[in-house]
């Protein structure tokens, strides 16, 4: 990817919102251009955190091995996500980034990103939006996992890799390979079989079709409904 349109990419994320030119010309100045081929990975849970990447082009798979040593999928990353501003202020990465189609980041050492935060108020207010954002998501999955049913769980889940790693066609929404089923499993707190099952249930109601390396979600405003019901009128 050639520089100005690496850079021009870059500026339209969250990260860069509202940043006066100053501000974005030293944050450009100061980053990195990367390059990652599907499987790379960033970075390892539990490593010394020394880069903040900002995806550009591609998706990564965040990931985090729980304390069961189950591998749990937590978020698709793509382009314009600041991956991983958990680590912003932490000694090492909460989770582990692999790259899952060909996939290019700007990178910042962690060190001279904070010393930009501290010279730009802008920066730093950019960041803490970002950082607000993934709580709140995280927020939302906690509330999700302990006080909804299934079908809900996995329409919410569904939605939010929908938003994720999802393309809009005329057909619908689609969600296609290397973003799989298991990961709309793990980030549900489900098994495969059961996401399977409901899937398979709500193609013959005209909700999702499903196939091998795809799934595109036909009605997505009954998928909303499913993961948030209106309250009965009384």
């Amino acid at each position: 990817m050639e520089k100005g349109v690496l850079s021009a990419a870059a500026m339209r994320s969250a990260l860069f919102s509202q940043l006066p030119a100053t501000e974005t010309s030293r944050l450009l100045a100061a980053s990195m251009p990367r390059q990652f081929q599907p499987g790379q990975v960033l970075f390892h849970q539990g490593d010394t955190s020394e880069y903040l990447y900002q995806i550009v082009a591609g998706l990564v798979r965040i990931t985090q091995i729980n304390s069961e040593g189950e591998q749990i999928t937590l978020r698709i990353m793509r382009p314009g996500d600041l991956c991983c501003v958990a680590a912003f202020r932490q000694p090492s990465y909460p989770a582990t980034a692999t790259a899952i189609e060909d996939t290019t980041v700007l990178a910042w050492r962690v060190g001279s990103f904070v010393a930009l935060t501290q010279q730009s108020p802008a920066i730093a207010d950019n960041v803490v939006c970002i950082a607000g954002d993934r709580t709140r998501e995280m927020l939302q999955r906690a509330t999700e996992m302990t006080g909804k049913c299934i079908a809900q769980r996995i329409a919410a889940s569904l939605l939010r890799l929908s938003a994720q790693a999802g393309t809009a066609t005329a057909d619908g929404i689609h969600i296609e390979s290397p973003v799989t089923r298991v990961d709309l499993a793990s980030m549900a707190g489900l098994t495969y079989f059961t996401v399977s099952r409901t899937l398979s249930a709500w193609q013959k109601q005209g909700l999702v079709r499903s196939g091998r390396h795809r799934l595109t979600i036909l009605d997505m405003a009954r998928i909303s409904e499913i993961a948030e019901p209106r309250p009965a009128r009384g």
